[in-house]
């Protein structure tokens, strides 16, 4: 009985961190790399610019859950979206490794 708890535990452990390290999110090409730094709902501060949350608009945390937008109290790298008011309609906050990999984009947009 224990030997058979002790085979579904290992495979189920093993089965999870699997399908996690298989999680990889794939970002709009017109998302833009930003700096979260505060935020004081509907007001957000990207990168040294005051902008607005657009209404309904999509807070995503790093395991890319919904955050609803009062209860946000991280800051640091994002993607983010705009609508066509200039209001941000999406943000994704990043993990480190997607941060470096959207700083390595910018540069490479840069230098076409």
């Amino acid at each position: 009985m224990l030997a058979s708890l002790l085979v579904f535990v290992t495979v189920t452990v093993g089965l999870t961190g699997d399908v996690h390290a298989q999680l990889v999110r794939a970002f709009p090409p017109d998302s833009k790399l930003g700096e979260l730094t505060a935020m004081r709902y509907p007001e957000i501060r990207i990168s040294d610019r005051i902008m607005y949350l657009s209404a309904g608009g999509q807070i995503r945390g790093k395991d890319n859950l919904i955050i609803l937008p009062t209860m946000l109290n991280e800051s640091g790298p994002i993607r983010y979206q705009t609508d066509i008011m200039g209001n941000v309609h999406r943000i994704w906050l990043l993990t480190p490794t997607e941060a470096a990999q959207a700083k390595e984009e910018e540069k490479s947009r840069q230098k076409q």
